[in-house]
């Protein structure tokens, strides 16, 4: 039977209450749900990690040298697959070039990087697969494969637990900004479009207001700060819309999907993993300028609540997303075999 081999942060304990790190969530999930599935997983983590399988603790303390957790990380990893692997067996490096020096170690194992949503520089296995068509399309772009690109890649997006979500169609006066207050997240137009249209934003993520050049909070604004999964659930239950106006081009956007299985509509930019996840009209409004996002407030109303929580259901939620992955690993193996 082929064994996952499931690599991560090097640097992270993988956790279900580390909500910080979104790519520690992905492994916790992923290997809950493969294990369900009858993939025969391990798991090469840090001490601490709490993962539903066997778990090589390869790492017991972490230093304050990132680089030097990386490294050791890598050598112990890529030597506790060579004790545990058979060849063909597949290893998952989720956390992409930090993952490369285990994975080199193992050339006669099948490398795939399962859930892309970072720079593309740190890109380096043959078998792909990306969160987003559009991250994927720009990863074609740098790397030259525009006329050629790869028969084996594949876009899978993030998965998540409905049952960590509570729905309701009963929204309260004010709209959430959700994740890192920097200024490349586009909170000042967050705060600039609910000042024009006189309703309240709330603020929920590290970092402060100060750094983006306000020397106030406004008194629209409330500052929340990080929050836990609890306070997370009834921010997005109640709130009119999630407000995500990145300035680059986002992967993803976790939050715009959670705020769907909350019955939360959304109001984003126009590019990146937001043409995917943001039915313009339908789940939320994608904006091209601060006028646009002013009208997506005004009419945040014209989106029902029960049509984002079934567009949710019906593509991101754990058990649709891990039947994908279950399909291509099948897939590729049977293709490599051939």
């Amino acid at each position: 039977m082929t064994v996952l081999h499931i690599l991560g942060n090097p640097n992270v304990v993988a956790h279900i209450d580390n909500r910080i790190d979104p790519f520690s969530i992905a492994v916790v999930k992923f290997i809950d749900n493969m294990t369900k599935k009858g993939w025969d997983c391990i798991h090469y983590g840090i001490k601490g990690c709490q993962v539903n399988c066997k778990t090589e603790i390869v790492l017991s303390t972490l230093s304050t040298n990132y680089q030097k957790n990386v490294e050791t990380y890598n050598l112990n990893a890529g030597n506790a697959i060579i004790k545990n692997k058979k060849p063909g067996d597949l290893i998952l490096c989720f956390y992409g070039w930090d993952n490369k020096g285990a994975a080199d170690m193992n050339p006669d194992c099948i490398v795939v990087e399962p859930s892309i949503g970072y720079t593309t520089n740190a890109v380096f296995s043959p078998y792909r697969i990306f969160v987003s068509y559009a991250l994927m399309h720009f990863f074609y772009g740098e790397r030259n494969m525009l006329m050629n690109p790869s028969w084996t890649d594949a876009v899978i997006p993030n998965a998540f637990t409905p049952s960590e979500f509570e729905f309701s169609e009963n929204k309260k006066v004010y709209f959430l900004y959700f994740g890192r207050v920097i200024d490349t997240k586009g909170v000042q137009i967050a705060i600039e479009a609910t000042r024009q249209t006189d309703k309240k934003l709330y603020i929920a993520g590290p970092g402060n207001i100060s750094d983006i050049g306000y020397d106030a909070i406004p008194e629209h604004v409330t500052i929340l700060g990080p929050c836990n999964s609890e306070q997370r659930k009834i921010l997005m239950r109640d709130a009119c819309a999630i407000i995500g106006p990145t300035l680059y081009i986002e992967p993803f956007g976790n939050m715009v999907v959670e705020g769907y299985f909350s019955g939360t509509p959304s109001i984003t930019t126009d590019w990146g993993g937001f043409t995917e996840t943001v039915v313009n009209g339908v789940t939320g409004f994608r904006c091209r300028d601060l006028n646009d996002v002013v009208h997506a407030i005004e009419n945040i109303n014209s989106i029902d609540p029960h049509t984002c929580r079934k567009w949710a259901d019906e593509n991101y939620s754990e058990t649709v997303v891990h039947e994908k992955f279950d399909n291509y690993f099948k897939k590729l193996l049977n293709n490599i075999r051939i």
